[in-house]
């Protein structure tokens, strides 16, 4: 049912609304009434009805003014004005504001349930086509990412913008420089337009079979001419592979998604294909995260800084590797801060936020600014190692780090210590400032991180590797310490 709020100073107004019209006939509900503008105001941002129904003239806050505040709200609800006057300049006023009707007191009950049934079948007709445009939009991330098939796209062929039959079919993405920007568009020829979550948008594009690479770069050079003259944004456009097939989109889609990081040497302005990709460097840079390891170990914040900066702005590194090298510094940054118990910071803190935050940066600066904030925090906030811990921690410590497989509890190694189960409890919560729990779920989490990023092993495996029998009570754990879940994790490493 759709709901609607009924706004009128006279009470008598109200009550007899309620009670001449069929409500629930019309498929409508009322969920609230009131007796002024102001009092509807706030009903309106608690319930969010689709139909409002309001006088024009009421005490603190008129129905002009109301629908006016309505409307910046949520354009789309539908509004019906009740007035006792017939004046030309309320009638306009509520024109402007795009009400669905104007109708006079006393309140002819034919009119308003025909301008109501008018409301109705136009919300009907606009959650019919939600609901085909959603299906729609899942059907084509589905093809983008390999899950669909092109069978079960064909039902959806009259809605689609582009051609199914005797096309060719390219994915390119449009990179934004001011993160989570999103340009909206309606018209570009045989076009589907995408969003993600990162302000990027996606064009699925048909074209008939024949057409030259050059003539398909041309079209989207035009389309790149008109964003940057229209929205005076920098963008840029990564153009996928021609595939032949609209199975086959992914194909496309994995080569866009390449393209794209080439915009940290490419800058904006530019339509970018796979023959600009720089070929990438074979390289681990094992050797120099243990430099930056150690730099951080012996406190040397401005040689640290520095070697991140001569790396990244060494010019060698490509696109692809430069982006490792970031995944590889704040895995580094996550590892030591564990180590050192250091709490995570207010920069995106866990290490799948931090990742994610990295991958759509568009600026080799952003990247190198963003690193060296990260490691400037964990220098300042490393604990001395030389700490105190009393032996009877020392020794529990001890245990949960070489034995974190096993089934540990707090009251086995109070027992084995000849110790109270609630003095232990209390101690180790006193001097590491976590629960026993806690700090055996850290080291089974942290070890399972790095058996993810740098093993083949199965997550499932890994997850009783690490002592947890239960894979999904694991992925919970995992998650709720890296933001993302194991195999998005190892998804990641491999962007």
């Amino acid at each position: 049912m759709y709901k609607v709020i009924i706004v009128d100073d006279e009470k008598l107004i109200i009550e007899g609304l309620k009670n001449i019209i069929d409500w629930e006939e019309l498929n409508i509900e009322i969920v609230d009434t009131a007796e002024n503008g102001k009092e509807a105001l706030k009903i309106f941002e608690e319930k969010m009805p689709d139909i409002v129904i309001s006088d024009i003239n009421m005490p603190l806050v008129n129905g002009i003014d109301l629908l006016t505040e309505i409307k910046k709200i949520d354009d789309s609800v539908r509004c019906v004005i009740l007035s006792g006057y017939e004046d030309f300049n309320y009638a306009r006023a509520a024109i402007s504001i795009g009400v669905e009707d104007y109708i006079l007191k006393p309140i002819d009950e034919e009119e308003l349930i025909e301008t109501l049934k008018k409301i109705v079948k136009s919300l009907d007709k606009e959650k019919e086509t939600e609901t085909i445009n959603i299906k729609k939009e899942s059907l084509l991330k589905g093809l983008l990412n390999g899950i669909n098939h092109k069978l079960e796209i064909i039902e959806l062929k009259n809605i689609l913008k582009i051609d199914l039959e005797d096309s060719v079919f390219v994915t390119s993405i449009l990179l934004i420089e001011d993160a989570f920007t999103t340009l909206y568009f309606k018209n570009i020829n045989k076009t589907e337009v995408l969003y993600d979550d990162y302000g990027n948008t996606i064009f699925i594009n048909s074209f008939k079979k024949g057409i030259s690479f050059e003539e398909i770069k041309l079209f989207y050079n035009d389309i790149l001419k008109d964003i940057i003259k229209n929205y005076g944004k920098n963008v840029l456009i990564s153009i996928g592979d021609v595939v032949d097939n609209i199975s086959c989109l992914d194909r496309s889609f994995k080569t866009s998604n390449i393209v794209k990081k080439n915009v940290l040497v490419s800058g904006f302005n530019k339509c970018l294909t796979r023959e600009d990709i720089k070929k990438d460097i074979d390289v681990s840079f094992e050797n120099e995260i243990n430099e930056i390891n150690r730099l951080i170990v012996n406190n040397e914040k401005d040689l640290v800084n520095s070697y991140l900066s001569d790396m990244l702005d060494s010019g060698i590194l490509t696109p692809r590797n430069i982006y490792e090298f970031a995944i590889k510094v704040l895995i580094l940054y996550d590892t030591l801060k564990v180590q050192h118990k250091v709490n995570s910071d207010n920069i995106d803190g866990v290490l799948g936020n931090s990742i994610i935050k990295v991958l759509n940066f568009t600026k080799i600066a952003d990247i190198k600014n963003y690193l060296i904030s990260k490691i400037d925090y964990l220098m300042e906030n490393i604990e001395d190692e030389n700490i105190k811990l009393s032996p009877i921690v020392r020794r529990t410590v001890k245990c949960i780090n070489e034995n974190y497989y096993k089934d540990l509890s707090l009251k086995a190694l109070a027992t084995e210590y000849n110790v109270n189960t609630s003095y232990l409890g209390q101690v180790f919560t006193k001097e590491l400032g976590v629960q026993f729990s806690e700090y055996l779920n850290k080291v089974r989490n942290s070890v399972a991180k790095d058996l993810i990023l740098n093993t083949n092993k199965k997550i499932s495996d890994i997850s009783k590797e690490v002592g947890y029998l239960d894979t999904s009570y694991f992925y919970r754990k995992f998650k709720k310490y890296y933001g993302v879940t194991p195999a998005t994790l190892r998804e990641l490493q491999n962007y």
